[in-house]
């Protein structure tokens, strides 16, 4: 199947059972006509120390949110606007909000709920998708279209010849990655080796942070890597992991972190190059690599 074709199945199944925000993406998305344009739906947005927020739709080559207020919302007027304000100055995006209806008590205190027409609603969509060709227009030969099947190729990633962080490479396959680097996993047995030699104790690494047997955190800043077998692992302890690390030749980590996106498409997308912290790993009793480089150039 067409990846965008997939992707834009189950963006809209996510969110089905919300029937208005549903209907007004889908129209927004119709409107549009331009399959260039990537649409995020239910972005987490960190709002604060474990404060997190959820934007309706997000649109990341545009850096612009769309809230979809429903007559629920006027409940929360002042609440939405901090939160929207506060997403804003972290983001420096630009915010589009489509009211959808109001709320208010009657003399008697009983919620009274007011619906928009949809014409009303309508028209706030066509004004939204205006300023989104607009801001295409204006962004000219700088608009970088949708083009995820590309930049998640072998081909794409050898021919751009190095791998950076904050251009959140990603591959589909760990025989990509290995491909990628010119070399071969090594299967142990039925299982599958968790990386490849690149060269003399420098590794492509692609851990999975939902692995049953081995617990795999990249930290919030991306930064470090926490890596420890887990209780249900018995083949090795904690302290036996990290004693056999520390007494090893040092190797540097080239690593691609597995990870199930909102959609529940799967990916490895490069985290960076590491390599083990000895006193920060002895301190905290468990394996803790740390990134020594965000950028990693292939030799291709």
């Amino acid at each position: 199947m067409d990846y965008k074709l997939e992707y834009m199945e189950r963006l809209f199944a996510k969110i089905g059972k919300k029937k208005t925000e549903s209907y007004v993406i889908s129209r927004i998305w119709h409107q549009l006509n331009d399959d260039r344009v990537k649409f995020v739906v239910q972005q987490y947005v960190r709002i604060g120390q474990d404060k997190y927020a959820l934007a309706d739709l997000y649109l990341p080559q545009l850096n612009i949110f769309i809230e979809i207020n429903e007559p629920f919302h006027e409940n929360n007027i002042e609440k939405d606007k901090l939160r929207n304000e506060r997403i804003v100055d972290i983001t420096h995006s630009e915010l589009r909000v489509i009211v959808c209806g109001s709320g208010a008590e009657d003399k008697n205190g009983e919620k009274e709920i007011h619906w928009k027409s949809l014409n009303e609603i309508h028209c706030q969509i066509a004004e939204v998708v205006s300023f989104i060709k607009q801001r295409i227009s204006e962004l000219g030969e700088n608009f970088k279209p949708w083009d995820d099947v590309s930049t998640l190729s072998v081909e794409y990633h050898r021919n751009k010849g190095y791998l950076k962080v904050e251009d959140n490479e990603c591959l589909r396959t760990t025989d990509d990655i290995a491909t990628v680097f010119g070399t071969k996993a090594k299967n142990r047995g039925f299982l599958r080796a968790s990386g490849a030699k690149v060269k003399e104790n420098t590794i492509v690494w692609w851990p999975n942070a939902g692995h049953p047997l081995w617990h795999n955190e990249l930290s919030e800043d991306g930064m470090f890597i926490y890596e420890y077998p887990t209780q249900e692992n018995k083949s090795i302890t904690p302290a036996e992991h990290l004693k056999q690390w520390l007494s090893a030749p040092e190797e540097t980590r080239i690593t691609f972190l597995r990870y199930k996106d909102d959609l529940g498409f799967c990916f490895y997308r490069f985290v960076g190059v590491f390599r083990l912290n000895h006193d920060r790993s002895i301190k905290e009793n468990k394996c803790v690599w740390e990134r020594v480089s965000d950028t990693y150039q292939l030799d291709v």
